[in-house]
């Protein structure tokens, strides 16, 4: 998954998930149970390329891309 797959899976994950718009980075890093104070700093560094993509992190985008929903998102 590079960094724009994660860009383009927060505008997908906000319309899949009815907000009628992309998730903020503070939402994808809340759904994938990152840490509160630098969760969103980690997804943008993601999608600008300046860190790598976790493992389990990709898994867990594309099982919400399938259709998996995390609890309280």
């Amino acid at each position: 998954m590079t960094g724009e797959d994660v860009f383009e899976a927060r505008a997908t994950l906000g319309q899949m998930w009815g907000l009628g718009r992309p998730l903020g980075p503070n939402e994808l890093a809340h759904a994938l149970n990152l840490s509160p104070k630098t969760g969103g700093s980690t997804v943008l560094a993601w999608e600008s390329g300046a860190r790598p993509i976790s493992g389990p992190a990709t898994v867990a985008i594309a099982a919400m891309l399938a259709g998996y929903r995390p609890p309280g998102t």
